[in-house]
């Protein structure tokens, strides 16, 4: 199996039960607090380090996320491309969750935005050709990560969460694997339109070359194949009692990046088809607990649930 790079975010989440989404002038009480380590870069990490998958990770902390490196090493991820900031603090997140699971996110970037070009060149030298780069749009030099993967013949898989109209400047005809939820794919295409199969064929049009992924929360996910005459497959989601949905969209996407790797390296659509099933599943169990890293699942445990789905 291929090793994966991951440029991604680092951050700590204070989280906040509520009994709904704060409004403009309201003060409400919070019914309880919990902090944890999380941010999409590190929540993908975690995935694919549990799924299976060797993994690095390239991102920047400050002096106060010590415990986030050293929780990165003890889940098996190789750190000697993440780097400490002693002057900034790390990136923050605070997040309402109200008794239905839904959440409300504040980000602060912090050391996030700090990555080095020079690392992330140094870092690639370090992979093989038709190894993995996975980035989401939490960190700084996307773009410049993209030009320079493929100069390196990397397959590049990019998750452009939190969407912002930067996304359109990054060179993403460069992007291997794409994967995006609706909003996401509506600021891409620059349309209001929900529909799913309008959404995935625009997207088929600006991005011939990629596997593209559409999810679609609570109603599963769409993957549309870059092969000839076209594959399209709906899967469903797994219905739980959702408790928190904070990094279910995370899970997935690290559970995921061993069918990415399939296809793009085996072009074996069953195998495919069945690791992003896991994928799902993941995903399913991650919305039944509390906080984003601390409801990513083992693989073993995915496996059992399986097994008790079929």
């Amino acid at each position: 199996m291929k090793r994966l790079l991951n440029i991604g975010s680092i951050n700590i989440d204070y989280v906040y039960r509520v009994p709904h989404f704060l409004r403009a002038g309201e003060t409400l009480e919070a019914a309880h607090r919990d902090i944890f380590m999380g941010g999409k870069g590190l929540n993908q990490s975690i995935a694919a380090a549990r799924s299976g998958l060797a993994v690095t990770h390239l991102g920047v902390i400050g002096r106060d996320g010590q415990f986030l490196s050293d929780f990165m090493k003890d889940s098996g991820i190789d750190t000697r491309f993440l780097t400490i900031d002693e002057t900034n603090p790390s990136g923050h997140t605070v997040i309402q969750v109200t008794p239905d699971g839904e959440n409300a996110i504040l980000y602060f970037a912090g050391t996030n935005h700090a990555i080095d070009q020079e690392v992330i060149l140094k870092a690639f030298k370090s992979l093989d050709e038709g190894d993995f780069v996975l980035l989401q749009n939490e960190v700084n030099n996307v773009g410049f990560a993209l030009e320079n993967a493929k100069k390196q013949n990397l397959h590049t898989v990019f998750n452009p969460a939190p969407y912002s109209p930067e996304v359109l400047n990054y060179p993403l005809h460069l992007v291997d694997a794409l994967i995006v939820n609706e909003t996401e794919a509506q600021g891409i295409l620059a349309t209001n339109s929900d529909n799913e199969e309008f959404l995935l064929n625009e997207l088929r049009k600006r991005f011939p070359q990629a596997l593209l992924f559409l999810t679609l929360g609570a109603n599963g996910m769409v993957c549309d194949l870059p092969v000839e005459g076209g594959r399209r497959f709906f899967f469903k989601a797994f219905r739980v009692n959702a408790v928190d949905t904070t990094g279910a969209g995370d899970t997935f996407v690290g559970y995921a990046m061993k069918a990415i790797m399939v296809f793009l390296t085996q072009q074996d659509i069953e195998k495919f088809k069945a690791l992003i099933e896991e994928a799902m599943l993941a995903a399913a169990i991650s919305v039944t607990r509390c906080g984003a890293v601390p409801s990513i699942p083992p693989f073993e445990e995915v496996v059992q649930f399986k097994q008790m789905k079929v």
